[in-house]
């Protein structure tokens, strides 16, 4: 589906001369910073048992936490005296702060000290129930490693001792270096709280380990704690020193687990994958590149991985680990011991925030956040008569009359630029040959340069000779599909692109053509690209992200709870027997944002009926027990649209053939009270409610029947 043109040895020195103008590493772009905190320079009177002036430490180790009102709280390690061995109530202590404006001001609420030794490494946790939880490391040293939690009922104005995860205490002098640190919390799939930390414990004992990740498990909400499990080890190699552990749980249900390996490997990053967060295989699992020191991981709403570390570099993931890249802009302009301690959160749909520990002419360290804008999602209409925010290579481009014109030789591009990088998406644009030849969506695309055939990545694209075609680029074209179409000039199609974990669905005009699985490519931008020696216009390009997809063919549905029904898989297809009430499978992951699609495919494979549920909660079983809404399709032929608060209430119908085996594509379209239902891409209700603004996606069986679902996507 491409022209082979031959390369010049003149153009082939000026591309190699050339600038590079093309974001290639990465789309995050940082925009502005803040302090947090920034305590006062006192005299002091003298060093404390590290050798550490405490009138110039300042702040620093901050930890956030987003709390179920919206307002975040940070945690970090002040130093306001003179230190435990010049005043027997001294030490470093913990200050809570809290913003109400998305982490923009910060105020203090409260300070937490261990009275007599050194408090540090602070993070904390919500509890379903409201109540916050906050671990930290308390050190007399040489003496005394203790890992208390501490709990507040009043959204962290007040702190209570709650419990000790771990410890090693021993005479004055005696224990050297073997205590236990860096406690970070997170939750199981099964709703347990676990906490993973460092421990120096066992470099005495038989074998020996420097250092290793431990954690442990609570069943009572931080209030008593289990056996220790190793997380991370290197066995028969005693100087290795796994530490500063960050984990999280991924949007594929499993979870990785970050840290350093000092003593053998220079601090560098390493990282393990658990499939329920508490069984770990040996060893220390497979290096990150880049990154070095003090690791902070985080788990992106689009299912992508960011990491930050000492060397205040920022690397993505989008394939869970298997494969990372560097951000072009590094967070901060410098690493260790300038910055230290960094760690990431998604402040916003297209925001993450970078909070470090940064260095401060007076001495120590300050705690600051920067705000990087991170594209998500891209909307072009090109209403504004530009092509801000695209690059272009070769061809003739124009913005006129509301599109995106190219007079294109050999098959001149244009990409998205910063781009957008993301694991599951669907690209879509509207494309008219103004005369015979071709022109395509371009996706996944690294490398983009002058020359035909010159990136890397996928293309899907139509063609006045009848074809709809699938390829992918490796500064080469290899065909992957093709279908039979009929394309005319002068008419707009509809071409999109739905990219899921290797999937490519190919649509044109809303109708499924090419099905095709190739995991080649896993990242890079979206673009437009002309023929050969013809014209084409662009419009209306659009690439969104999907939030959460399941296709099933892992036959897992690991993050999900059953309600009812006897579930099984076949053949990538999660299926359902219900029983004499209607059974429903709900996924342990709240939807974020006021504006989102859920859709899936349903098949009824004997009579009754099957749905979407979502903004579900307080799931049981029983037929109408949940809160939330409901849509489904029925084989006497109907559509129906419902809330529940474990009874039923129509909110709409509307007719539809539907029969049994057949599979439909049912969607949602949320947009804040609003909820517009599709079947096969047919308007069919649409109607508004105020009652529920969050809650859980699910599907639902019906009466005694059997019902099939497949590729279920939030987005």
């Amino acid at each position: 589906m491409r022209r082979l043109t031959s390369i010049g040895i003149a153009w082939l020195i000026m591309l190699l001369i050339a600038p590079q103008v093309f974001a290639e590493g990465g789309p995050a772009a940082v925009q502005s910073e803040i302090t947090v905190n920034n305590a006062p320079v006192f005299t002091d009177a003298g060093t404390d048992a590290r050798g550490i002036r405490p009138g110039t430490f300042g702040s620093e180790y901050g930890r956030m936490l987003k709390l179920s009102n919206g307002q975040w709280l940070a945690v970090y390690t002040i130093y306001d005296n003179n230190g435990y061995t010049r005043d027997t109530n001294g030490g470093t202590r913990l200050q809570v702060a809290r913003s109400t404006d998305n982490a923009r001001n910060w105020s203090v609420l409260s300070t937490i000290s261990d009275p007599g030794s050194d408090l540090d490494n602070g993070q904390m946790i919500q509890l379903p129930g409201g109540d916050i939880l906050l671990a930290a490391r308390s050190v007399r040293w040489g003496e005394s490693f203790y890992l208390p939690v501490y709990k507040s009922t009043d959204g962290g104005v007040t702190w209570t001792y709650l419990s000790n995860i771990d410890s090693n205490a021993g005479a004055p002098g005696t224990l050297g270096g073997r205590g236990v640190y860096e406690p970070h919390f997170g939750f199981l799939a099964d709703g347990r709280l676990a906490v993973y930390y460092s421990s120096e414990k066992y470099a005495g004992s038989s074998p020996a380990y420097s250092q290793v990740i431990s954690l442990k498990v609570s069943t009572d909400n931080g209030g008593s704690w289990g056996n220790e499990i190793f997380a991370a080890w290197d066995p028969g190699n005693s100087a290795s020193r796994p530490g500063m552990p960050v984990w999280t749980k991924m949007n594929n249900g499993k979870y990785i687990l970050t840290f350093e390996v000092c003593g053998t490997a220079s601090c560098n990053i390493y990282y393990k994958i658990s499939d329920d967060g508490v069984t770990w295989s040996s060893g220390l699992g497979n290096p990150i590149p880049d990154q070095n020191g003090a690791p902070y991981v985080l788990s992106l709403r689009d299912g992508r991985l960011a990491v930050t570390s000492n060397n205040s570099k920022l690397s993505f993931s989008n394939d869970y680990g298997a494969t990372w890249y560097t951000n072009d802009q590094a967070l901060w302009p410098g690493g260790f011991p300038d910055y230290i301690w960094a760690s990431l959160y998604q402040t916003g749909t297209n925001e993450i925030a970078a909070m470090t520990s940064a260095l401060r002419t007076e001495g120590g360290h300050n705690v600051k956040i920067k705000f990087l804008t991170l594209p998500t999602s891209f909307s072009d209409q090109f209403s504004d008569g530009n092509d801000t925010g695209w690059t272009k290579f070769e061809g003739t481009w124009t913005v006129s009359n509301g599109a995106y014109n190219v007079s294109s030789v050999n098959a001149a591009k244009s990409v998205i630029n910063p781009y957008v990088s993301l694991v599951n998406y669907s690209a879509e644009a509207e494309i008219t040959l103004n005369n015979a030849g071709q022109a395509s969506l371009i996706f996944d695309v690294t490398s983009p340069a002058n020359g035909t055939d010159s990136f890397r990545g996928y293309s899907a694209g139509i063609d006045t000779n009848g074809t709809l075609w699938l390829g992918k680029f490796n500064n080469n074209y290899t065909e992957l599909a093709s279908a039979p179409v009929s394309i005319s000039t002068g008419v707009a199609y509809k071409l999109k692109v739905v990219k899921n974990f290797g999937r490519i669905q190919v649509f044109l005009d809303n109708v499924l053509k090419l099905d095709y699985t190739d995991t080649t490519y896993s990242r890079g931008t979206v673009g437009v690209r002309g023929g050969f020696g013809n014209s084409a216009k662009f419009d209306n390009v659009t690439v969104t992200p999907h939030t959460y997809s399941n296709n099933f063919d892992s036959h897992s549905d690991t993050g999900w709870t059953r309600y009812g029904g006897t579930w099984s898989f076949k053949d990538g297809v999660y299926t359902v027997a219900s029983p004499a009430e209607f059974a429903k499978s709900v996924l342990n992951q709240r939807t974020t944002g006021a504006n989102y699609t859920i859709e899936g495919d349903i098949r009824i494979n004997n009579s009754g009926e099957g749905s979407l549920i979502w903004n579900t909660s307080n799931s049981a079983v029983g037929t109408d027990s949940f809160k939330g809404y409901g849509a489904g399709i029925k084989t006497d032929g109907s559509v129906w649209l419902g809330k529940f608060n474990n009874n039923y209430t129509n909110l709409g119908s509307a007719s539809f053939q539907i029969n049994p085996g057949t599979w439909y594509t049912l969607k949602v379209v949320v947009t804040g009270p609003r909820m517009q239902v599709y079947v096969n891409n047919t308007p069919l209700i649409d109607k508004t409610d105020h009652t529920y603004n969050n809650g859980s996606l699910g599907v639902r069986a019906g009466y005694n029947n059997n019902v099939s679902f497949d590729n279920i996507r939030m987005y």
